[in-house]
């Protein structure tokens, strides 16, 4: 199916020159493809996908977004880099200066911004020794983004795994992440897309993080209902169904070692 979709949007590419150059159709066209990557662990399509996202930039009204969805595909290709034990730096780095043009272009860039403190992050996550110059980044970033759309679920998420991971002498709570997760999944239930073009992921990754800080407090059933949720969202999912899911139930068994 994932080799059918890429030759399908080369035939596209190929028959109608003006629509498949436009960069809202790329757009389009790219998120499908990186989601069915991503699905299908294919770091082929994934990268396929942050090609046709950089033929966005030519239009510079949706600059912008080509800028945060090659970010975006950046993060999905370190996700699948690390889940290999591979070093991810190289593409987080990328995501990074990419997320930071998209909030040159349009400082009200809210979904770029809650997006930048997730990467920087997860920088800090790989090297701990950088938290203190990565740390007031990440504030920086979210609470821009929390500035200009404090009801956006993604930035509500993204806040709540930065209160969660933080330790609490730099201002991080894990009950705090909790109740922020557990009201990002809540506005994600609520989301209605309207626009092809504005993002719509997060709602699997919230039930994946509300099931960590379930299992973090030693509430295992929840923390099982919660994966199970995530993967409802998207059966595929495979960071849920083959990693936490299992080292769940292994928690739960009484014969776990």
């Amino acid at each position: 199916m994932l080799h059918f979709l890429l030759s399908l949007v080369c035939i596209i590419s190929v028959t109608y020159p003006t629509l498949a150059q436009s960069a809202d159709s790329l757009i389009i066209s790219g998120r499908q493809m990186l989601q069915a990557g991503e699905s299908a662990n294919d770091l082929d399509a994934m990268y396929a996908a942050r090609a046709t996202f950089e033929r966005t930039l030519a239009d510079t009204s949706l600059s912008a977004w080509g800028h945060y969805y090659i970010a975006l595909a950046d993060y999905r290709i370190a996700g699948l880099l690390e889940g290999e034990s591979k070093d991810p730096s190289e593409h987080l780095n990328a995501a990074v200066e990419h997320l930071k043009k998209a909030t040159e272009i349009d400082p009200q860039a809210a979904e770029a911004y809650a997006l930048l403190s997730s990467v920087y992050g997860w920088q800090i996550g790989l090297s701990p020794m950088k938290t203190m110059i990565l740390g007031p980044r990440v504030g920086k970033a979210i609470q821009k983004a929390k500035q200009l759309a404090p009801d956006n679920p993604r930035v509500v998420l993204s806040a709540a795994i930065s209160d969660f991971n933080t330790p609490e002498m730099f201002g991080g709570s894990k009950e705090k992440g909790l109740q922020g997760l557990q009201r990002a999944a809540e506005l994600f239930a609520q989301e209605e897309p309207t626009d092809p073009i504005q993002p719509a992921w997060g709602h699997r990754e919230a039930y994946a993080w509300l099931g960590i800080a379930y299992q973090n407090r030693g509430e295992l059933e929840p923390a099982r209902v919660a994966f199970e949720k995530a993967l409802e969202i998207d059966p595929d999912f495979g960071w849920v169904k083959d990693w936490l899911l299992p080292e769940l139930e292994k928690a739960r068994s009484p014969d776990a070692p």
